[in-house]
Order: structure tokens, then sequence, then C-alpha cells
């Protein structure tokens, strides 16, 4: 089965992309400043709290406004008869930095602007870019991989302007200087600081490392990655990056994904952690401007405004403020306190590189599901072992239910042509995580509670298509980015409602609605051969997710909780 979230599309630039298939991967809210100044996810690598900063040539002023943020003011200079306004989405480590050198510029360097310069994870931009919507201007993340990664579900073009900034090689942080042969025995380390590598390109660095090294298979690296993704998927708030895993590694003693430039800036204030890398060599992140202004006009402007803010950039005093934060020059050269001089490792198969980091999204994203379930009267017809289509789908239920973790989230729809009024479909259970309490009792109880009723709400015929679109845009409307979002449907017909939608008017909606940035995957289970195999591929198809048509009644349930389990690649 083909795995379907973007980074199977991971891949520096220069490399031609591969088809292009709906993105998995998580999204998150505009990187606007409204949402920037009120503390959003987007943390800075020393607070955790986001930082704003406003810069333009002439005189600088700081404030400190009561959240903590810090903001630089910028008086407008004689010289300006007006000031343009760009917005630059930085790596948490390089922002400061990049803030303090533009705050430091003249207007003649650049332009009579002003850039305002917010925090923000690789992994946030990218999906700030995916939906189009307060997309920053100009970005810096951490890996020049995010370009190529980015273009493909971005509303507008995404291209790299100006080289690398800085570099810094990834390095395993820890109290106790840990060393390591080879970045596969790093991962096979079960309590590592590793990071999401659906928001960072450090995080993604340890994996591509043991890809790239001799000896290192695809499968020793999946097999390494498994407790990893497991305790991802179970983790209700994202892993500390930068400083602040820093800090939690201090305390616990265990050992974490770093760059030298995170370590060297975190060892100025405490010198209890040091910094290794493997004797195989490492990953350089490489900090490259990149022009994401989504709209035409917009990113015109702001590719030319990018000619400019990369020659400051490159400027001798700019890369002097870089390497006083701990980076090395765009030419690499070693920085004081880091790790000397390192081998970079290279990925000379990128199509296994993109297969196992997906497998990580796969194994990584917790399952959040809306199953609906057919309840016409066809399902009543016998199937094996005595009992009936329902009996079967009912018992597939309860199995579903039963084996997966409190980290699931699920929610329970019947449907039938005007089971509810007008509406084909009638929801039992509103999508909750398993371990929520409500009235006293556990979402899975409840769960399975109203799957035993199913066999009470038999009647009319099959409202498919209504219910299909209008389960799609309820995940939708409540999605949740750390998940994969998706629709189960169980049907054992073919739509049978003559007032709904055709089904090329429903292939066109879902293919129309569906949000690259916030994805929904529907999944089709035909149950037997009368299921209309043709319409539940197509449905499958068009949303990215997959079909299966248990032929057999007796095989209803190890395909549904197949289907869950792979969460419908």
């Amino acid at each position: 089965m083909e795995f379907l979230c973007s980074w199977l599309h991971y891949r520096p630039v220069g490399i031609a992309p591969v088809a292009r298939m709906p993105s998995v991967c998580p999204s998150a809210s505009g990187l606007g400043r409204a949402d920037f100044m009120a503390g959003g996810r987007h943390s800075s690598p020393d607070s955790g709290r986001s930082i704003g900063f406003y810069a333009v040539g002439g005189l600088v002023a700081v404030a400190v406004v009561a959240t903590g943020v810090v903001v630089f003011k910028a008086t407008q200079s004689d010289s300006c008869a007006s000031v343009d306004e760009y917005s630059l989405a930085a790596d948490p480590a390089i922002a400061p930095a990049v803030t303090e050198i533009l705050a430091e510029s003249s207007p003649e360097q650049t332009g009579c602007s002003r850039i305002t310069v917010t925090s923000a994870l690789p992994g946030d931009v990218a999906g700030t870019l995916g939906k189009g919507v307060d997309a920053p201007d100009m970005w810096i993340p951490d890996s020049t991989a995010w370009v190529g990664k980015a273009a493909l579900t971005a509303k507008g073009p995404v291209a790299a302007a100006g080289g690398s900034i800085a570099t810094s090689p990834v390095v395993l942080a820890s109290g106790g200087g840990e060393q390591f042969a080879s970045w596969l025995t790093a991962l096979q380390v079960p309590d590592l600081a590793l990071g999401n590598p659906l928001f960072t390109g450090v995080a993604s660095a340890p994996i591509l490392g043991a890809l790239a090294e001799t000896g290192a298979t695809s499968e020793s690296v999946r097999a390494a990655l498994v407790p990893h993704a497991q305790a991802e998927s179970v983790r209700t708030e994202d892993q500390p990056v930068g400083q602040k895993m820093l800090t939690e590694l201090v305390s616990s003693g265990k050992v974490g994904v770093s760059t030298e430039q995170q370590v060297v800036e975190f060892t100025k204030a405490e010198s209890k952690i040091s910094a290794t890398v493997p004797a195989t060599g490492t990953m350089i992140m490489d900090y490259p401007l990149v022009v994401s202004a989504s709209a035409p006009d917009r990113h015109y402007a702001a590719a030319k405004k990018s000619d400019a803010i990369a020659e400051l950039l490159h400027s001798e005093s700019a890369q002097e403020v870089l390497t006083r934060s701990g980076f090395r020059t765009s030419g690499g050269g070693a920085v004081e306190g880091g790790v000397g001089d390192v081998t970079a490792l290279t990925v000379s198969e990128q199509s296994v590189a993109d297969q196992t980091l997906g497998a990580w999204a796969l194994m990584a994203k917790p399952i959040r599901t809306l199953v609906a379930i057919d309840v016409s009267a066809s399902m009543d017809y016998p199937a094996a072992g005595g009992k009936t289509r329902m009996q079967l789908t009912t018992a597939a239920a309860l199995a579903g239910n039963q084996v997966f973790p409190d980290s699931v989230a699920a929610g329970l729809w019947a449907f039938s042509q005007g089971m509810n009024g007008t509406q084909d479909f009638q929801e039992l259970v509103p999508i909750r995580r398993y371990d929520t309490i409500v009235d006293g009792v556990t979402q899975r109880k409840l769960m399975a509670d109203q799957a035993n009723r199913l066999t009470e709400l038999k009647r009319g015929a099959t409202g498919l298509y209504d219910t299909t679109l209008a389960a799609f845009r309820k995940v939708q409307e409540s999605y949740d980015p750390r998940a994969v979002n998706s629709v189960i449907i169980l049907t054992d017909g073919a739509n049978e409602d003559p007032d709904s939608i055709s089904r090329e008017q429903l292939l066109d909606v879902l293919a129309r609605e569906q949000d690259p940035a916030r994805p929904v995957i529907i999944v089709t289970i035909g149950i037997t051969d009368d299921a209309d195999a043709a319409a539940l591929a197509d449905i499958s198809r068009v949303t990215g997710g997959s079909t299966y048509i248990a032929r057999d009644p007796s095989e209803i349930s190890e395909v549904f909780v197949n289907a869950l389990a792979h969460r419908g690649s």
C-alpha cells in the first residue's frame, strides 16, 4: 500500500519530485502577527514562549510587554519616505541571531523595510504554506530539504533564495558525553530524546544519518524507530526542542538529538552537558533563506526583497553575529566549544529515505477516525456461521475497539436512507479519545455500547454518498494536526438514495475540499461482493485513502482492524 504522508516527497532541492499525493503530515495554525503575539505553539529555544521581533534601519528601541514578549520597535529613519512591511519565519535556533542582524541594519541594506521575524518550527511553517493563509513572505528553516517538501503542498511557489545562511552539525547531547559508533546505535537507545521528524530537520537527521551509514539497512533503521514512534503516538504534548530540551537532558540524564549551535549556546550558562558526533559522521543543518509568500504579486515583491536580505545575512558583520551565536559560517569552519571537524553524511537513495520517514509518520501519529457503518436492510442478510452481515460487522467494530490504545480518538455513525428525517446518517458517539470520561463512562465503553445497538437500527436503503460527504466534512472541521484524520466507511451495497448527490458530484466536491495541509483520508470497506467496489475505490482514491473488500464476511473483523492499524495507508 502506498503511504500518503508528504514525507514521501521529502527531498533536497535539485531532486525531481515524485508524483504528488495528499499529505497526512500535520499542519499548524497561521503564523500571522496576532497569533504570534498571543503566544501560540511556536516556541523559542530558550523559554518556550513565542517571541516577536520588529527590526528596521534607523534607531531601534527595545520594549518588554506584559506577556514577556520582547519586541524591537523601530523608529523610521529620516531618509525613508515610506517603510515596506515583510514577514520572516525563522527556525527558533536562528531567529534571535537573524533579529539582531536586522535590528543593526541600515535602510541602505534593507531598503527601508520593516521585517517582522517570528520564531517557528519548520513543520509549522510548512503546514501554513499548505493553507496559503498568513504565509510568511520569507522563511529560514533548519534544512534545505524543507523547501522541496513544502513546495509540494504549498498554495503558492516556494523557492530558495541566497543559499545557506549558516550551518551546524547535528550532535548527540548528554551530561556524560556518551560516544556512539553510529547513528543506528544511537537510535537504538530506548529513551533517546529524538524529537518529532515531522516538525524539525534536526529530529529527522538521525534517521537520515543512519540510512547514510555503510552497512545500515532501511529495515534495521525502521526497527530502531518503532519504540520512538510508539512513544510519540501516545504523547499528549510536543516534545521540547532547543534549549528547553537540553535543560531536560541535564535533569534526566538522557541522551538527546540537538545541534552543535544549540549546545554551544546552552553551555554558556550551563556546563553540565556536552556534544558528540558518531564516528561515522553526521548530517548538517544549513538554514537557507526561502521566499514563501503565497500570492503571486507578494511573492514577486518578497523575492526582490530577499536579494537584499540575503546579501545582508552573508555580510561579514552578520556572519560574525551568527558565529558568536554558535553557528558555523555557510562555508562550514569549526566553532569554539564545538565538536571540531566532522564528516558530512549524505543519503544516496532518496526514495529509501522518503519511505523510512513516511513509515515514521505512520507509526508516530495517533489514529483519529469517524467510523460510519451501513445499517440498511440488506445488512440483515445471512452471512457466515449462522450470523448476519450486521452481526459480523458489529463484531469487527468491537474487535477494533478492544485492541487500540487510549490515544486513539474515534466516533461512530450509523447510516441508511432517511435515517434521521431527511438525513441519511445518525451520530451515535462523537469523536473523542478512548480515555475520555463522559458521565462516568469511558469513550471506549460508549463506542462498544453503541456498536451493540447497531442491529436495532437496521432499516431502508443505503444512503452512501451524502453520508460520506457529511462524515468527511465533520472530521475536517474538527481536524487534529497531531493525528491521522480519517473516515472509515463500512457498507454492503451501493448508493440507493435517489435524492442524494451523484457519484461524480461527490468525487468532485471531495477533491475540491481536500486541504493538503489538513488532509482527511477516507478508508472504504466493502462487505461482500454486493458492495459497489468501483465507487468505494474512487472515494478512497480521491482522498488519498485505501479500499478493502471483505468477500468472505468472516474476513470483516480482520480487514477492519488492519485498516485502522495502517491508518488508512
